[in-house]
C-alpha cells in the first residue's frame, strides 16, 4: 500500500512486519492475548483525545479483543500519569490493569455489547475500562485484566474541574477476579461455623460441670403439726430451739 509520502512508504511496511512478527510470536507461544495488527494501527490514527466519543479506532479495538481468550499476567502495569501526558505514545499498547470498580454503565447503540467501567487503582487514580461481552464483575469488586490503551477522556467533575482519564479496552473473557475478594466469601462462611462450634462447646462444658441437685427429704406439714402438738408443752422459749425440737419430733415418728 503506497501512502502519501516517501517516508510513509518505508514506515508502514516496517510497522506491518513488526506487527506480523509479534502476532506470530504470540501464536507460537500459545497466548490468546494478541497485540493489535498494522491495520488496527491505521484505524487508530484518527482517534482524538479529550472528547467523550467513540469512533473508528474504538470499533477496531472492540473487534480485536473479542478474539482474546485465556489468561496472561505478563503485561506491565500502566503509568497513568505518563499516559495522560503523552497518550499518542501509548495508543494501542497492551497493559495489565487492576483496581476496584466504582462506576458501571452500558453504552448506547451501536455499542450495546460494551460496558463502560470506571476503576480506581491501588494508587487512587481513576481510569476508564471498556469491557466487551458478559459476564461482568459487580460494583465494588476488584479485577485484573490485560487491556489495550485507547485514549484519554476529559470529564468535568462536580467541582467543575476538567480532568483527563485514560481509557482501555478489553474483553470479559479475560477478566480475572482479585485474589483479595476471592478470600472474602470463605471468611464469611468460616465465621458462622466457628460461632456454631463454640456454641456447642459452651453448652457441652456447662452441662458437664453442672452439679446434680440434692434431693431433700420432704417433710409433710401434717407431721410438723403433730410434732408441735405433742411437744407443745415441752418447747423451749427460744424460737430457733423450738423449731429444732419440732423437726426432731416429726423425724422420730417416721
Amino acid at each position: 500500500m503506497i501512502l502519501y509520502s516517501r517516508l510513509r512508504c518505508y514506515v508502514y511496511p516496517v510497522k506491518m512486519l513488526r506487527g506480523t512478527a509479534i502476532l506470530l510470536f504470540y501464536i507460537i507461544t500459545g497466548s490468546g492475548i494478541t497485540p493489535i495488527t498494522e491495520n488496527i494501527e491505521i484505524r487508530l490514527q484518527g482517534t482524538a483525545d479529550g472528547p467523550d466519543s467513540r469512533g473508528e479506532g474504538f470499533a477496531a479495538l472492540t473487534e480485536h479483543v473479542q478474539h482474546w481468550i485465556g489468561e496472561d499476567e505478563s503485561f506491565p502495569s500502566p503509568n497513568l500519569g505518563e499516559i495522560i501526558e503523552t497518550p499518542a505514545d501509548f495508543r494501542g499498547d497492551i497493559f495489565g490493569v487492576s483496581g476496584t470498580i466504582e462506576v458501571a454503565a452500558d453504552l448506547r447503540s451501536p455499542w450495546e455489547d460494551v460496558t463502560e467501567l470506571f476503576v480506581r487503582d491501588d494508587a487512587g487514580m481513576l481510569f476508564g475500562l471498556y469491557v466487551v461481552g458478559e459476564p461482568l464483575p459487580s460494583l465494588g469488586s476488584t479485577l485484573r485484566t490485560p487491556a489495550i490503551f485507547y485514549k484519554t477522556m476529559a470529564i468535568e467533575g462536580g467541582d467543575h474541574q476538567i480532568r483527563r482519564y485514560p481509557t482501555f479496552v478489553t474483553s470479559s473473557a479475560v477478566l480475572l477476579p482479585s485474589t483479595i475478594h476471592q478470600s472474602v466469601p470463605t471468611a464469611v462462611l468460616v465465621i458462622p461455623a466457628l460461632v456454631f462450634a463454640f456454641g456447642i462447646l459452651f453448652v457441652f462444658t456447662k452441662s458437664k460441670n453442672k452439679k446434680p441437685s440434692r434431693t431433700r427429704e420432704r417433710i409433710q406439714s401434717s407431721d410438723v403439726i403433730d410434732a408441735a402438738n405433742e411437744t407443745a408443752t415441752e418447747l423451749p422459749s427460744n424460737s430457733s430451739d423450738a423449731l429444732a425440737v419440732m423437726y426432731e419430733g416429726s423425724e422420730d415418728k417416721e
